[in-house]
């Protein structure tokens, strides 16, 4: 027993020198000076290729600067809350096919500072060809009205069915096995882009800096800057079964997703449920009736261990006899569930913290939700208003004014100024089994609006369409997001048809045509301009490849990530 406790005082003071050699070394005055060269090389990660790594180790730890030039223009990134020895800092916002110069600054504690010799990096190209790439067409009407930072949009490319290039599962897998993050500059120039093994639908950045995704096969990735897999679950009940992170337990994921403030993500899943006497079209309101599987919505909070905190079922509140246009479009069975009608098709969750409540668009209601947490209840409804069970009738906001009410919308959410902007698709204008209006006469567009909950009225009061307007209909997919700086809208415009197929689109071939897409940005006080618009098609004007998107939104650096 002696001679243990011997051995431990004479451990002690060994034990407390190692675990001071940090804080010893912070406070030493010893001369800084780098341990290894620093040396920059490309990402090692191939799905982020317009990024570098810049590597080296110190004698004490440091913060660092990177001083960046491509020969035309110069800036600083720094990297202020890394205080370490060893360095592994990843470069971004790089030009493709460019050649730039670095310099590192570090600093440590006490004020020393040392600087590298210049070093030299040469970012790739981007890739060849019509099926890895769209041609990005940037084009600024008034350069001092623009948003500063960059917009990141998610191209996604697409072979119409009436194709000669690919067929059947052939375009199927061409369409939904590749997905794309991107991010331009002001000036329209890709900085940043990600290749995804799945089509992408909605994205954001979160708190610590990362980007979260959806995926095509029920999956939200999380990803640092190189493109690294951080995290990712999965919807317990998909069609593609048991897969890599962590199960959620719902059928899919969808849509939408946003990060609370609590770190739990907010996410569309769905429930399918078999509804006897259901609709069988859309168009004849004699069709026979039949058993149906139906596909309703879910909104669901859960944690990064994949446990359920929140639920709430649209079967529940709302009835699964009021159909839409695109109730029979085929959505679900696209996506791996045979015979499944999509009845709500909910696009967009967001949780709005004053009010301890949820918001939520219904694309085949045309309906927007206001539904309180606590009770599960849904306080008001904005939308057309026919069809609906008279227990919901006194929920329905009243639209004033001449204007007409919004169809098939996308993105709903409440500024900082209390109105609620949205992409309003416009598709349809109406409800089974009224006359639908044809896809050459729909105007879509961001709008703006205020809600009067006490008098449950809603009014339009901006839009980003004035009446000499080109025809801009969108007929899937959309976003509208208000930039913070100058207050301008980032809309996003979806999937578009080419001019020339306008006139003889309907809408039962719609899927028949080469997709383009646009975002637009707009001024939007005192007068609604278009100061910027960018552009997505094929790089080879003769392809039959298209080239649409999800949605589009700025952020003010990649580094930030807001």
């Amino acid at each position: 027993m002696i001679k243990l406790i011997k051995l431990g005082l004479f451990l002690l003071p060994v034990l407390l020198l190692a675990g001071c050699r940090e804080s010893w070394l912070e406070d030493s005055h010893d001369p800084l000076f780098f341990t290894s060269k620093p040396k920059v090389v490309h990402n090692p990660n191939e799905s982020v290729p317009l990024a570098a790594v810049l590597k080296f180790e110190t004698n004490h730890p440091v913060t660092s600067r990177v001083f960046l030039s491509d020969g035309e223009c110069q800036r600083e990134i720094i990297f202020e809350n890394d205080q370490t020895y060893r360095k592994s800092l990843p470069i971004v916002q790089l030009c493709p096919d460019r050649n730039y110069t670095l310099v590192i600054e570090a600093q440590d504690k006490i004020g020393q500072k040392i600087n590298s010799k210049v070093m030299e990096f040469q970012s790739p190209a981007l890739p060849e060809g019509n099926q890895k790439f769209p041609e990005i067409t940037n084009q600024v009407f008034d350069e001092y009205a623009v948003e500063p930072g960059f917009i990141m949009f998610n191209p996604r490319r697409r072979i119409p069915a009436k194709s000669k290039e690919a067929e059947g599962s052939e375009r199927k897998d061409f369409n939904q096995n590749f997905g794309l993050l991107t991010a331009v500059n002001t000036e329209g120039e890709l900085v940043w882009y990600y290749k995804a093994d799945s089509r992408i639908s909605d994205f954001r950045f979160i708190e610590n800096g990362h980007i979260i995704y959806i995926t095509q096969d029920n999956r939200l990735v999380e990803i640092d800057l190189l493109g690294n897999i951080v995290n990712h679950w999965y919807a317990k009940g998909r069609p593609e079964g048991e897969g890599k992170g962590v199960p959620v337990d719902t059928l899919t994921f969808h849509h939408s997703v946003k990060q609370l403030e609590n770190g739990h993500f907010l996410i569309l899943g769905t429930d399918r449920r078999r509804i006897d006497k259901y609709y069988t079209s859309s168009k004849n309101p004699d069709a026979p009736r039949k058993p149906q599987w139906v596909m309703g919505d879910e909104i669901i909070e859960f944690d990064r261990w994949g446990k359920v905190h929140w639920r709430w079922n649209a079967f529940e509140h709302l009835d699964p006899y009021r159909i839409g246009y695109m109730t029979f479009s085929g959505y679900w069975k696209r996506r791996g569930w045979p015979d499944t009608i999509d009845w709500s098709h909910a696009n967009s969750v967001s949780y709005i913290p004053e009010d301890d409540a949820f918001l939520c668009n219904m694309r085949h209601q045309s309906a927007i939700l206001k539904i309180d947490k606590t009770s599960k209840d849904i306080e008001w409804i904005a939308g057309e208003p026919s069809g609906w069970p008279k227990e919901l009738q006194g929920k329905l906001l009243e639209l004033k004014g001449t204007e007409r009410w919004f169809w098939h919308q996308h993105a709903p959410e409440f500024t900082p100024e209390g109105t609620l902007l949205l992409f309003n698709n416009d598709n349809f204008r109406a409800r089974p089994f009224e006359e639908p209006a044809p896809p050459a006469e729909i105007r879509s567009c961001a709008q703006e609006y205020r809600i009067d909950e006490d008098n449950k009225t809603i009014t339009k009061i901006w839009s980003s369409r004035k009446a000499d307007d080109e025809v801009l209909p969108s007929f899937a997919m959309g976003s509208a997001k208000l930039m913070p700086k100058t207050g301008n809208v980032l809309a996003g415009f979806g999937f578009m048809f080419r001019q020339e197929d306008l006139s003889e689109a309907s809408w039962d071939t719609r899927r028949q045509y080469i997709g383009t897409t646009q975002i637009r940005e707009y001024t939007r006080r005192p007068e609604t301009r278009l100061v910027r618009k960018i552009t997505l098609t094929a790089r080879d004007s003769s392809s039959e490849i298209g080239w649409t998107l999800y949605g589009a939104r700025n952020i003010k650096s990649l580094y930030k990530g807001k």
